[in-house]
């Protein structure tokens, strides 16, 4: 049987305590949304809605593979649980895929665990809880297409700079230079738009490893170029041997630097033999990177 709201103030009403409130706001139309029943077996229902905001803390080391678990706690202030009991019926959550993409989440509502229903306030006695446990599941789609994919690629077109020939300089610098920047840039989008953790998220390590990967081939091709400099100058230097002849007469003599033997076309075959190391071992090592990167962010 309704009974008309007012008769709530002759009865008495429990201290209810929400954990981790933010905000709490009792919805009206023309009047406060609530409703008093009363049965033949003398039970009283009071009924009321209400919009709460409660504090989830959340941590972002693992984003955008995170998932985030929120607990809803409802319980009494002062009466301890030989006074009141409190016993989530249901909790349920109405799926609706434009909220659900909007907030970048798939929203599972789970019980409470047993430990999470009974607070134990030392001499003031165990307090009992009701409510439940929000699971937030990241959408890793979007960040993979939008992020992870692009980035992966790049490293291994990178790896195309080691079939180049050392003397293509433009093509070579061109290819690696460019991936660079675009990964940099990448970057920094990344880490603008990446919510504070303590230390890197996963996506900021995925990326600075992209990064370190495009550079150690920028770096081994500027060790190539390097050491060939070395040898094209050794092998213009030449070395002049002053002889005394007869009548004071001086004759120079060239004597040509122990580098002058190798020829170019061997200098080629030592470094192709060192691109092809790079090439073999690059893959082995990115593939390796990916192992340990997926398995300790995933499981």
């Amino acid at each position: 049987m309704p009974m008309n709201l007012e008769f709530v103030k002759d009865l008495w009403l429990p201290n209810i305590f929400i954990y981790n409130l933010k905000t709490f706001k009792v919805i009206d139309v023309l009047s406060k949304m609530a409703g008093l029943w009363i049965n033949t077996n003398k039970k009283i229902l009071y009924s009321q809605q209400t919009h709460i905001t409660f504090i989830c803390p959340m941590r972002f080391d693992k984003f955008p593979l995170d998932t985030q678990r929120c607990k809803f706690q409802v319980g009494s202030y002062s009466y301890d649980d030989s006074k009141m009991m409190f016993i989530t019926q249901s909790a349920q959550y109405q799926k609706n895929g434009r909220n659900t993409i909007a907030l970048d989440y798939d929203i599972e509502i789970e019980p409470l665990q047993p430990l999470d229903m009974i607070l134990d306030y030392g001499n003031l006695g165990n307090f009992s809880l009701s409510g439940f446990e929000m699971v937030l599941t990241r959408y890793v789609s979007t960040y993979i297409i939008t992020y992870y994919l692009p980035s992966g690629l790049f490293v291994i077109v990178s790896w195309i700079s080691f079939l180049i020939p050392m003397d293509v300089i433009p093509g070579r610098m061109a290819l690696l230079v460019t991936l660079f920047l675009v990964l940099v840039n990448i970057f920094n989008t990344v880490t603008t738009n990446t919510p504070k953790a303590e230390g890197l998220t996963a996506i900021e390590a995925w990326m600075l490893a992209c990064i370190l990967f495009v550079f150690g081939a920028l770096i081994e091709y500027a060790a190539i170029l390097f050491k060939k400099q070395r040898y094209v100058s050794g092998q213009y230097k030449v070395n002049l041997k002053i002889v005394c002849k007869e009548n004071f007469k001086y004759e120079v003599q060239e004597r040509s630097p122990a580098n002058q033997a190798i020829t170019m076309q061997q200098l080629a075959e030592e470094y192709w033999r060192i691109d092809k190391f790079f090439l073999k071992s690059f893959p082995i090592l990115f593939f390796i990177f990916n192992i340990i990167y997926w398995l300790a962010f995933i499981l």
